[in-house]
C-alpha cells in the first residue's frame, strides 16, 4: 500500500475483549496497511466507556461511537439510557450506536430491541450526532423506524446489514451511507 494512503476504519471493535491479547499488534498492522484513523465501536455502556478512554489516550488516531447493540438491548433501562446520554454527549463520541435490530439471534427480545433502537434514535436527534446502525433479519421494522426518524437525524451509516441490493438501496434512498463489513468475505 502506498505511503500516501490514508484510510479510516469507521467500525473497529477495539474495545472488545477478543483483542486483549493482541490489541497493540492489531493497531500496528492497521497503521502499516494505511489505516490512519479509527472509530471505535461502542456496543454497550462498558465498551463505550473503554472506547472513550482509548480516544483520550490517542485523540489523533481514535474517535468512538456510544451505543447499545441490539444483542444488549435488554440492558438499556432508564438508568442505562441516562448514562448513555452522558457518554454520547462526550466530545470523543462522533456517532450514536451501534444500534439497531437483530432478529437473527434475538439475544434480546424484539420488544426490547425496538425500544432500545427508538431510544437511541431519539438520543441521536437530541445530541445532534449521526447514527451507526446494525440490522440483521429485521429490515422492515428497521426501515420503518428509520423512515420515521430520518428527517430529524443528521446522518448515519448502515454499518451492518446482511440482506441484498434492495435493502442497500432503501438505506441509500434515506441518504444514509452503507458500510462494507466482514460479511463481504462470505460471498
Amino acid at each position: 500500500m502506498s505511503s500516501q494512503t490514508s484510510l479510516v476504519d469507521i467500525g473497529i471493535n477495539l474495545a472488545h475483549d477478543s483483542f486483549d491479547a493482541d490489541r497493540d499488534a492489531m493497531i500496528e498492522r492497521a497503521e502499516r496497511a494505511g489505516v490512519r484513523r479509527m472509530i471505535i465501536t461502542g456496543s454497550s455502556l462498558a465498551s463505550t466507556r473503554t472506547a472513550i478512554d482509548f480516544v483520550r489516550r490517542d485523540p489523533q488516531r481514535f474517535r468512538c461511537t456510544a451505543g447499545v447493540h441490539p444483542h444488549h438491548a435488554s440492558d438499556l433501562d432508564s438508568a442505562a439510557a441516562n448514562e448513555l446520554r452522558e457518554l454520547a454527549s462526550a466530545p470523543e463520541v462522533v456517532a450514536v450506536g451501534e444500534c439497531g435490530l437483530d432478529y437473527f439471534r434475538n439475544l434480546s427480545p424484539r420488544d426490547a430491541q425496538l425500544d432500545a433502537f427508538r431510544r437511541q434514535l431519539e438520543l441521536a436527534v437530541e445530541v445532534r450526532k449521526p447514527v451507526f446502525l446494525h440490522e440483521r433479519d429485521a429490515h422492515d421494522d428497521f426501515l420503518g423506524m428509520l423512515r420515521e426518524f430520518r428527517p430529524r437525524l443528521i446522518g448515519g451509516v448502515a454499518h451492518c446489514f446482511t440482506a441484498g441490493r434492495d435493502e442497500a438501496r432503501a438505506y441509500l434512498d434515506l441518504d444514509l451511507y452503507v458500510g462494507v463489513t466482514g460479511w463481504i468475505s462470505d460471498c
